[in-house]
């Protein structure tokens, strides 16, 4: 009898008359022992009520099982709140665990989360990286040999495994999009982190998908012969306020687009708002396409236009390489770029069907 303390191994070990190493071996599920003593041993515990001590076991095989998850803080973005889902149900499917932390694109706070993440001594990482500029935090040195991968962004100098999208060929196909209905202005509204309130000026340095973005949005325009001067590019926070206030600056120039391409569905919801408080219709009198799509981008009447990433296959991706690496105890350096898919819906207007939705067409026939 062991009273009211918690039973040991050793309780469990002199229940079932065999060694302490033996009981171990039999509740572990490693050595050769013979079925009836592991039977005899397990039966045991459940009698007694003995519990394993994980973190000790997972300690002496110098394995936790688990993972740790750095990401941004906003659960709510099309893209991280189902590549999460979908870590997570990868690793569970693998056998691993997951912690969760956030940034705010805060690079300090990244480091002090992938610091956590390995205080806790998490089997490998799985990261979204808040800058380009600074990594030091992340060279297998700092690592302590933990592998890494990075999701949705590049770090170009560092070597590791990356699971990415085509954002530069998702964008350009947006822009040729909107050029084959027939629109010839166009607006950008680009989210970038870093950036205070919102500017016309390209910034320096920006995360690898927002340039790849940028490059593709621009790329497609030039390539179907928009003239610079019908390409409005606006560079926001992403914040409420600035992002409208870009958003409202589009629609006040001289000239507005005709239609406006968003880089995340947070510039893209800047835009709706604005436009629904000046009781503009999408796909009338303004049409957008954003990037990432969502269920409410679907459920809104008319639908949203998007370039649809493999979200979910992003995730599984990362978790298969974490986990193999973690495995085989040996690095991968695979560049992973996954392809994006043009999903039409109506919120873009067909200008070469409907002319008279096109201010242009308005103007010349008022001349």
């Amino acid at each position: 009898m062991v009273g009211s303390r918690k039973p040991t191994i050793n309780d469990v070990a002199a229940a079932a008359g065999v060694s302490r190493a033996t009981a171990s071996r039999a509740l572990s599920n490693y050595g050769r022992i013979a079925e009836e003593t592991v039977d005899r041993v397990r039966k045991a515990a459940d009698q007694l009520g003995y519990r394993p001590n994980q973190v000790a076991q997972a300690m002496r095989a110098g394995k936790t099982k688990t993972i740790g998850l750095v990401i941004i803080a906003d659960f709510t973005n099309a893209f991280f709140d189902r590549v999460t889902k979908s870590i997570v149900d990868s690793a569970k499917s693998a056998g691993y665990q997951v912690l969760i932390a956030n940034t705010d694109e805060n690079i300090e706070v990244e480091r002090q989360a992938v610091q956590n993440m390995l205080e806790k001594q998490v089997d490998g990482i799985i990261l979204t990286p808040s800058t380009v500029a600074v990594h030091d935090h992340l060279t297998p040195k700092a690592m302590g040999g933990k592998p890494l991968v990075l999701i949705d962004r590049r770090l170009g100098s560092l070597k590791t495994t990356s699971v990415t999208t085509d954002d530069f060929k998702g964008a350009e196909e947006a822009a040729r999009h909107a050029y084959s209905l027939g629109h010839t202005r166009f607006g950008f509204l680009i989210a970038v982190p870093g950036v205070k309130g919102f500017t016309r000026e390209r910034p320096a340095m920006m995360i690898s998908p927002i340039e790849e973005r940028v490059d593709g949005f621009a790329h497609g325009a030039v390539e179907c012969g928009v003239k610079q001067k019908n390409m409005h590019w606006f560079f926001s926070e992403d914040h409420p306020v600035a992002s409208q206030s870009a958003a409202a600056a589009l629609l006040d120039l001289p000239k507005p687009p005709t239609v406006i391409l968003t880089s995340n569905n947070d510039m893209l919801l800047a835009v709706l708002k604005v436009a629904g408080n000046r009781r503009l219709r999408i796909g009338q009198d303004i049409s957008v396409i954003t990037i990432d799509d969502s269920e409410w981008a679907q459920a809104m009447v008319p639908g949203i236009t998007v370039v649809s990433r493999p979200v979910e296959e992003v995730g599984r991706l990362a978790v298969e390489k974490l986990v193999k690496q973690i495995e085989d105890k040996a690095p991968l350096f695979d560049k992973i770029v996954l392809p994006t898919e043009l999903v039409a819906r109506e919120s873009v207007a067909n200008l070469k069907l409907r002319p008279e939705l096109d201010p242009e067409f308005q103007g010349s026939r008022d001349d």
